[in-house]
């Protein structure tokens, strides 16, 4: 049997996610393995969404996180991190569903990011009328074009801005250059290097001004292995726990694992060289060209033609054109968002299911 294959499937429902304990484990050592240290190590845990794999991190010696909302942060807390980067705007009523995080779990350090003063002047007066302090990060707009400040002179203004309010700790610099993605590593370390030159100069500038270290977090998947190898900058790497085709294809010197695999059936063979599989905008990330939203192990050239909310359309030769309610398997191009649609992930082990884990922070709200 393929690795991925399941024993009695048929008494799965479909469409499912599969995830491979296993699989995880050995690329969190691979992780680990990138770096000389694992206190360089902050990954993102936007794609697994899980206290299981939060756990494995942790058992693994990683004790420092990453999210982009409230609920992951709470569950992170609820895990006893160490360390949590909310690394999205807080705004609105998310500031003090912050505090809220910060006053019920005392025992992990929470921080957000900021990118403009009114944003710092916001914060500084909720957490004031609060009575704690708030640790900030600077973000940086290194080319990505989302959120952030560009370096180096308004950065630096708005760095002594946060540093002259009552209750915010400003704890250092937040890059994320999504945006840089060449397939040839070389090329990709180049494009890095020129982004991360400002950020360098600015980092300087600050140690210099404030007679002290401050902490650089900087990258995703494309990036990490680049910043990986640059002294004092810790890593925010998030896809390596399941991986996805889509990394697998763009980042070939990473040698992470599929961990995670949809569970899909033939429903319908609407036409001569037509199947349909109930693998729709509801079980898998529509995001991308037709062609680059699953890819199937078993069966490479099977080609998809139409997605809608419940239905995968795919060309397929006469010749392989399995029957209505066959298993078939396919691997994700982007596993984060495929993950968010599912509120469990069933676990295998030696081809037998062997549990499942709750995407916990799925929801929008835990508790807090």
């Amino acid at each position: 049997m393929d690795w991925y294959e399941i024993k009695e499937v048929e008494a799965i429902d479909s469409p499912a996610l599969a995830v491979y304990p296993k699989r995880v484990k050995s690329n969190i050592g691979k992780l680990k393995s990138m770096v000389k240290e694992v206190s360089r190590l902050q990954p993102h845990i936007k794609t697994v969404k899980c206290m299981e794999v939060v756990k494995m991190l942790m058992d693994a010696g990683i004790d420092k996180f990453k999210c982009a909302t409230i609920a992951e942060a709470e569950m992170l807390g609820m895990a006893g991190a160490k360390e949590v980067l909310i690394a999205y705007p807080m705004v609105g009523p998310k500031v003090d569903r912050m505090i809220k995080l910060m006053l019920v779990y005392q025992d992990t350090e929470f921080s957000c990011l900021v990118d403009c003063p009114e944003q710092a002047r916001h914060l500084s007066a909720h957490t004031y009328q609060a009575d704690v302090y708030l640790r900030v990060f600077l973000d940086l707009n290194v080319g990505t074009d989302r959120t952030g400040v560009r370096p180096l002179e308004e950065a630096m203004d708005l760095y002594d801005y946060c540093k002259e309010t009552s209750h915010l700790i400003t704890m250092g610099l937040h890059i994320y250059d999504g945006h840089i993605r060449h397939k040839d590593l070389a090329l990709r370390k180049e494009a890095c290097d020129t982004a991360f030159a400002p950020v360098e100069a600015l980092a300087e500038q600050l140690k210099k001004k404030y007679d002290g270290g401050l902490k650089v977090i900087a990258g995703g998947s494309p990036t990490f292995p680049i910043h990986a190898q640059r002294p004092g900058v810790t890593c925010s790497p998030g896809t390596f726990a399941y991986w996805d085709k889509g990394y697998q294809e763009g980042l070939s010197e990473q040698s992470f694992e599929f961990a995670a695999v949809l569970m899909g059936r033939v429903i319908s063979r609407p036409g001569e060289k037509l199947i349909c599989l109930d693998l729709g905008y509801k079980s898998v990330a529509s995001e991308g060209a037709l062609d680059r939203r699953v890819w199937f192990p078993d069966h490479p050239i099977w080609n998809p033609v139409g997605h809608s909310e419940e239905h995968l359309v795919v060309e397929v030769p006469k010749d392989d054109r399995p029957p209505v309610g066959e298993v078939v398997y396919a691997i994700p191009y982007h596993i984060c968002p495929t993950v968010a649609m599912y509120d469990r992930v069933l676990t295998v082990d030696n081809h037998k299911l062997s549990g499942e884990w709750k995407t916990l922070a799925r929801k929008r709200r835990i508790n807090i």
